[in-house]
């Protein structure tokens, strides 16, 4: 039997825009003889597609939408990952043929979705649909792969070919998981697994792509392209065991330029500007933006102030040319002056946290100026390890549209621009080597503040990301008095975060909220 990979990057509410891709990848499957085409779930909407799902004319748009394809008559099977409205809407799959809707499968296992969709779906049962004298068992999204098979052994038994389509966002570390999850699925029952993912990013959320698919005994017989659309034919009785790709660093890099540029592709931005400090965050999202959207597409603003080392400033420009964006430099000191002859007592600097904070604010409004007289938008360099602690400035360095690497730690940072740097320098040695400092007083380092990074991220990992308790944490071999401050500062800054840009999720198992706690509580 051969079938098509239909893995596409569908956009959010575009119905219209998304039929057209649907079109051009069954004329693809078509011309290369398939049987079947395949595509992810709810790929003629787009996903998460949320409280769209309530409004009244999304029903024709897609009944609609299905209608335009019926009309095809296409020769060959479409299964395509659709919202069905009946008394209730259901996350569904529609297998049309020749002109007609030959099968439907509504999701039947709603695990616990960090996306909340039993908030807006129903839940089905399973269904066994016939093409082709192939029984097919079609699975929707991944829920299933975290819950216990045998719950609908029935099922599975009695089809001929599993098919799972999905719209799994990505985090590091995921994809090890769902591979052995398939494979065990495909070895229990001894069948054929066929698994088509989403590519692409919507909003905060990436989605990898790397559709696979699994031979009756759980070994891995193809796998597509990852973060990158794939439109593949491939003859199930003819294809040879092989090795998935191994996920490492590059993933996380290529998962955040993939973000970036699907956030301005599909909100219809085009310029980015970044306020470039000389320092490894700023470094490392110029080089994402520059990768996702083209030298051309990227402004770097170096802003110094009193207190900006000469250096900083020869770094960010450095890094400019490595990759051949614009820089342009905004001194901040007379601006920073004329607040200090209305703020201060005297006209001397007192160099408190007021003044420290006044220069991050100068900064975000100018980066924020230029954004809407030139048209483009900022992306904000904050890290995981600083907005955990609170150790940034709202309306300052927070400033921005989107958070870009907000959701890594600051230790993987420097991992991450190593991996920029693996072939030739483009973000300078001296960045990667200084003391991490904010520049905002004489002297000032971040350790001034924070333990070292390199406590610091494993602390923070243990407590938000494993849900440790501070006895535990001790028991790993960290001082109590850092771990008491580490989590002080956590729990305090919780409004901070809570008004941070959009982060681009990337390593984070909850997409929308890692934590939901009281704004104000006093619990530890």
């Amino acid at each position: 039997m051969k079938v098509t990979i239909g893995q596409i990057n569908s956009i959010i509410g575009d119905v219209e825009g998304n039929v057209k891709k649907i079109k051009a990848a069954i004329s693809k499957a078509i011309s290369d003889c398939s049987e079947l085409i395949i595509f992810p779930e709810l790929s003629l909407l787009g996903f998460p597609p949320f409280d769209l799902l309530k409004r009244k004319n999304l029903k024709k748009k897609i009944e609609d939408a299905i209608s335009d394809l019926i009309n095809e008559k296409y020769p060959i099977g479409v299964l395509i990952g659709v919202p069905t409205f009946n008394s209730s809407v259901f996350n569904s799959a529609i297998l049309i043929h020749e002109g007609k809707v030959i099968g439907r499968q509504d999701k039947f296992f709603l695990g616990d979705d960090p996306l909340l969709q039993n908030r807006y779906f129903s839940c089905g049962k399973p269904e066994v649909i016939t093409f082709n004298g192939k029984k097919l068992g079609i699975v929707i999204s991944d829920d299933l792969l975290e819950a216990d098979f045998d719950l609908f052994s029935d099922f599975f038994s009695s089809v001929d070919l599993i098919i799972n389509i999905s719209s799994s966002f990505y985090y590091y570390g995921k994809r090890a998981k769902k591979i052995e999850s398939l494979k065990n699925l495909a070895k229990s029952y001894g069948k054929k697994v066929i698994y088509v993912n989403q590519i692409g990013g919507n909003g905060e959320l990436i989605f990898d792509g790397g559709s696979l698919v699994f031979s009756e005994g759980g070994e891995l017989i193809f796998e597509s392209k990852i973060f990158e659309e794939d439109i593949v034919t491939l003859d199930l009785d003819n294809f040879f065991r092989r090795e998935a790709s191994e996920e490492d660093i590059s993933f996380i890099y290529k998962g955040l330029v993939l973000g970036v540029r699907d956030y301005f592709k599909k909100s219809g931005f085009k310029k980015a500007f970044i306020g470039l400090s000389g320092g490894i965050d700023s470094a490392l999202v110029a080089c994402i933006a520059k990768d996702a959207l083209s030298s051309d597409n990227v402004v770097g603003i170096g802003m110094p102030s009193i207190y900006t080392a000469k250096e900083s400033i020869e770094d960010a420009k450095t890094l400019s040319q490595n990759l051949g964006i614009e820089f342009r430099i905004i001194p901040i000191k007379d601006i920073f002056y004329s607040y200090l002859k209305e703020l201060n007592p005297s006209k001397a600097p007192i160099m408190d946290l007021a003044e420290e904070n006044l220069q991050s604010r100068i900064r975000g409004n100018l980066l924020m100026f230029l954004s809407n007289r030139e048209g483009g938008i900022v992306l904000a360099t904050g890290n995981r390890s600083e907005a955990l602690t609170g150790y940034c400035t709202l309306y300052g360095d927070t400033a921005g549209a989107l958070e870009v690497i907000g959701d890594i730690y600051k230790t993987m940072v420097y991992d991450v621009a190593k991996y920029v740097n693996r072939e030739e320098e483009i973000i300078p040695h001296n960045i990667l080597v200084k003391v991490p400092s904010a520049e905002l007083r004489p002297g000032q380092k971040d350790e001034d503040s924070l333990p070292p990074y390199g406590v610091l991220d494993p602390i923070l990992n243990a407590y938000v990301d494993q849900n440790k308790t501070f006895e535990e944490i001790i028991k790993m071999g960290f001082d109590e008095n850092i771990v008491k401050e580490v989590i002080r500062k956590v729990e305090s800054n919780e409004y901070k975060r809570r008004q941070i840009p959009p982060v681009l999720r990337i390593r984070s198992k909850n997409p929308l909220r890692e934590r939901n706690l009281p704004l104000v509580h006093k619990f530890i």
